[in-house]
């Protein structure tokens, strides 16, 4: 075990740095969590709301019209269109998110609301870019890929355009009377390549918001991934942490670890595939979302 606090009481001479600082300017504090008004989009609320009092933040709900040609435009509080249909389904937007509100906010989360017309990932990447949020909260269903293939899921119409991080709830995963959200006690950080800086700050500023311990994993013939720069910024974060290595298959591991701990969740350092590449090449985050009833967080590959 490589523990940060024992590394710094050795007397190593490190300069300090305000990891809350950081979190501050990642916009971890800005949540963005897109609804589409079905009960299984609504698992992502209370991990959302974990992140929002860790970083004393606030949640962003998007809900997404189809696309109008009177007003094909974003827009958040009151407007008045001249279709009738759009307008009733405007009405029922405002009425279903504002009612989420009302269950969230007596339990100190702020949130605001938002409504967009159009294509449903373009407005989330609208509202990301003018909202300068920080992170995506969401849920999916499972789809088979073959489905994916021609009618791929939101995840898949986002990931690549974004370079923030997502956290992702597998509705079909999840028994939401039995399964009751945890706060995580321990962040599984299977790694398959070097992180960048930004992604270290990323899991660093979420642990100690958390106050979740580390647990790198990496197969021993793929130590390189573990830099002196990675384990720099661990020392200096005081934060615990654990670096494992192991031989067999790093999804089978993660997801081993995983199964004896329900208070855990993953954050995955790889891109997710789609398309004919993902028929070809099961990738680590691509199993990890379709086998693991807790939350993962996809970093992004971009930075």
């Amino acid at each position: 075990m490589i523990n940060s606090s024992s590394k710094v009481a050795m007397g190593a001479q490190i300069n300090p740095i305000d990891f809350t600082k950081i979190a501050l300017k990642l916009n971890l504090h800005k949540i963005l969590v897109p609804l589409d008004g079905s009960l299984n989009s609504e698992l992502c609320l209370p991990y959302a709301s974990m992140l929002s009092r860790w970083f004393d933040g606030e949640i962003t709900l998007l809900h997404v019209l189809p696309a109008n040609p009177i007003a094909e435009v974003e827009r958040t509080g009151r407007v008045s269109y001249p279709d009738a249909q759009h307008d009733r389904g405007e009405v029922l937007a405002r009425s279903y998110l504002e009612a989420i509100i009302d269950v969230i906010a007596p339990q100190g989360i702020q949130a605001r609301w938002g409504i967009s017309t159009g294509s449903e990932s373009e407005m989330i990447l609208s509202r990301l870019k003018s909202g300068a949020m920080g992170i995506i909260t969401m849920a999916i269903t499972s789809k088979s890929d073959i489905r994916k293939l021609f009618t791929p899921d939101i995840l898949d119409q986002i990931y690549k355009k974004v370079s923030v991080p997502i956290l992702v709830i597998n509705g079909s995963n999840i028994q939401p009377k039995i399964q009751v959200p945890k706060q995580p006690n321990t962040l599984l950080i299977p790694m398959s390549k070097k992180l960048a800086t930004t992604n270290i700050n990323r899991i660093i500023a979420l642990s100690i918001a958390s106050k979740a311990k580390m647990l790198f994993i990496h197969k021993s013939n793929n130590s390189k991934f573990v830099t002196s720069e990675m384990t720099e910024l661990l020392n200096v974060a005081r934060s615990a942490y654990e670096i494992i290595t192991f031989n067999k298959n790093i999804v089978s591991k993660t997801l081993d670890l995983q199964k004896k701990n329900d208070d855990s969740w993953i954050i995955s350092t790889t891109s997710i595939r789609t398309g004919f590449n993902r028929l070809l090449f099961r990738g680590l985050s691509n199993q990890i979302l379709e086998s693991s009833s807790c939350p993962l967080l996809i970093l992004p590959h971009s930075n």
